[in-house]
């Protein structure tokens, strides 16, 4: 089971977000424990499929 737009409710985001776009400016910061979904949620936010690792150099 993993995240869904129905688990996030990502639909209702979806719903409102042109309006917030219009009515104000603002900043969201996701910060948490590794393996929690926050690429996830930031890749449903924004619509993009960002990819992160983490490997030594």
């Amino acid at each position: 089971m993993g995240l869904t737009s129905n688990s996030t409710g990502n639909n209702l985001l979806n719903e409102n977000f042109e309006k917030l776009k219009k009515d104000c400016n603002f900043t969201i910061a996701l910060a948490g424990n590794p393996n929690v979904g926050k690429s996830t949620i930031f890749n449903n936010l924004t619509g993009l499929h960002q990819h992160t690792g983490n490997w030594p150099r």
